[in-house]
């Protein structure tokens, strides 16, 4: 136990002992699972393992994050104790893991758990148990429309089809003679951005002459592709987790079809996760997709990425060579860490899960270290989405090169 946590539990023992009004206050926090004089549980699932395990650098990173904090005292005398199960991408093994940490394991909240099926499958089970579904792993539209009948589910990071907007603007401006091609992830996840994409186009929706889908428990899209070839798509969007971009985008190259233009979902705008698409053969030059957290390899003066780099020296080493490389979703984990840390600081010296949904409901900082410079966290009774900024990037160098930011910071991603 650190000194501050011997401090508080001396006087906490000293108030029972006589008897003052503490006593009841003490009591309170037994009351709220997860928590007590010296602990926050929480808990999340994440893809360890399966077609969207080259997410698990994102639960690592925010662990290294917790363990940060609890070093430095964890949070008004409490260390976070944060449990991670593998749900390999697959909603019914969400269900029961989830399960588990409410009835079995008793967690505080349930933290920054990933992907739109996983979340969809269990937000009904954790909102009617009140329990904090909170800064969830996922950008659909979902959380925001629908947090009034689900109060307890929170996002963090931009929406999917306000991104989708984006790309929809830029290519109805800036290419007017696209015959855009579309490959999207059979899902509630996919479905958002390609919904988002036709908002954005407009009239020039009209100019989408293909969209094929592909199930998420199977990444080969080599027939998609080819189809969205034969209908002569010249413009290539993909809405897709990293495996199947990785493959999208070498099988493009490899069926001798180049885009003159290709977009990327920012879920797999990694630089490691490219530099693999170029190893595999893909065209990756002038890819283009968005932004919204600092980039370990373009931005390494930042005082975020400072002290990201010592996180991950200290606390995670098996990311060292990842976060060298630019694993983009390390600084991400960070940063959903930070938000968390930052919302239960002001949840009371006692939080309770209603006070934690009330921080996370009141945000307003430009103190995140781990976000793009210039981003504000902000949310209200009415915005479940703390992150409504992003920068469109392009990628330049080939298979050495990186993500070039494009323009300034776009508001209201929406």
């Amino acid at each position: 136990m650190g000194r501050k946590g011997k401090i508080f539990a001396a006087v906490a023992g000293a108030a029972l002992v006589a008897g003052i009004a503490v006593t009841a206050a003490f009591g309170a926090h037994h009351a709220t699972p997860g928590i007590t004089a010296t602990e926050i549980k929480i808990g999340g699932t994440f893809p360890l393992t399966g077609a969207a395990s080259l997410y698990k650098t994102i639960p690592a990173a925010e662990k290294a994050y917790f363990d940060y904090v609890n070093d430095h005292g964890g949070v008004n005398g409490r260390k976070i104790n944060f449990e991670i199960l593998d749900d390999g991408y697959d909603p019914s093994r969400t269900v029961p893991a989830a399960t588990q940490l409410v009835e079995k394991d008793g967690v505080f909240a349930v933290f920054g758990s990933l992907g739109t099926a996983p979340t969809l499958a269990t937000w009904g089970y954790l909102n009617s148990h009140k329990v904090p579904q909170v800064l969830v792993a996922t950008g659909d539209s979902y959380w925001g429309f629908s947090r009034k009948k689900y109060p307890w589910t929170i996002g963090w990071q931009p929406d999917y089809p306000g991104e989708a907007k984006v790309y929809g603007r830029y290519i109805a401006a800036k290419i007017p003679n696209a015959k855009i091609g579309v490959l999207f992830q059979n899902d509630a996840y996919g479905k958002n951005y390609y919904a988002g994409l036709r908002v954005g186009l407009g009239e020039a929706k009209a100019k989408i002459v293909d969209a094929e889908s592909y199930d998420a428990t199977n990444p080969s899209v080599q027939q998609q592709i080819i189809a969205l070839r034969s209908k002569g798509a010249d413009t290539l969007v993909v809405f897709a987790t990293p495996v199947p971009t990785i493959t999208a985008l070498a099988t493009a190259k490899a069926v001798g079809w180049t885009p003159t233009t290709t977009f990327i979902n920012n879920v797999s705008a990694n630089r490691l996760f490219m530099l693999s698409a170029a190893s595999k053969g893909a065209n990756v030059d002038g890819v283009i997709s968005t932004t919204y957290t600092a980039s370990s390899t373009t931005q390494k003066d930042l005082p975020g990425v400072k002290l990201a780099q010592a996180l991950v020296n200290q606390y995670a080493p098996s990311l060292q060579t990842s976060f060298a490389a630019g694993d983009g979703n390390i600084i991400y984990g960070f940063g959903v860490a930070w938000t968390f840390v930052y919302a239960l600081q002001h949840s009371g010296k006692n939080p309770t899960r209603a006070s934690l949904m009330a921080a996370l409901h009141n945000l307003n900082t430009s103190k995140n270290p781990f976000v793009y410079p210039g981003i504000k966290l902000q949310t209200s009774a009415k915005d479940n989405f703390p992150i409504e900024q992003e920068i469109m990037i392009k990628w330049a160098g080939g298979g050495t090169g990186d993500w070039q930011p494009v323009g300034k910071l776009l508001n209201g991603i929406r």
